[in-house]
């Protein structure tokens, strides 16, 4: 693995017991959709779904939901894994990203703020953009990738 890729395996194992991706998709659908994170012999032992849909009308027509995978330890293989797992997620989704634990706020969905925050993000029909290096997280590139994702969530629903 890479230096950026240890230090996200290292921030996704923040408690110091378990390792916890999170994965956030904004959809039309009311329920959470179901998504398969198992990739041949890696499967989550366990997969919480939070819904985050605001009371405010944020997102008109769209709902927002937190998968968090919890691994025992770090995937082997991780930026694969991680890919896989935004692939996924897009299916059926307007957005999909990979955050950090504490990362959402609907204050700042996708802003510059948060752009360090985020390693991976993708919508239907385009590739899993993933951002594990550092010059790529850090970048305005990326920060321009993650404002037009932003810009396709306030489009019409």
């Amino acid at each position: 693995m890479g230096s950026v890729v240890e230090e996200i395996a290292e921030a996704l194992t923040w408690d110091g017991v378990r390792c916890v991706i999170s994965v956030f998709v904004v959809t039309t659908a009311e329920a959470a959709p179901q998504v398969n994170f198992r990739d041949g012999e890696v499967t989550p032992s366990q997969v919480k779904v939070y819904d985050l849909t605001a009371d405010e009308d944020y997102l008109p027509g769209r709902h927002v939901f937190e998968y968090d995978l919890i691994f025992d330890a770090v995937p082997e293989e991780l930026e694969a894994y991680l890919e896989v797992c935004l692939r996924r997620a897009c299916e059926g989704a307007v957005v999909a990203w990979l955050a950090f634990e504490g990362s959402f706020s609907y204050d700042y969905l996708l802003a510059p703020e948060v752009a360090g925050q985020i390693y991976g993000i993708c919508a239907p029909g385009a590739r899993a953009e993933l951002a594990l290096e550092g010059e790529v997280l850090a970048s305005e590139r990326w920060r321009e990738t993650l404002q037009r994702y932003a810009r396709a969530l306030r489009g019409p629903g």
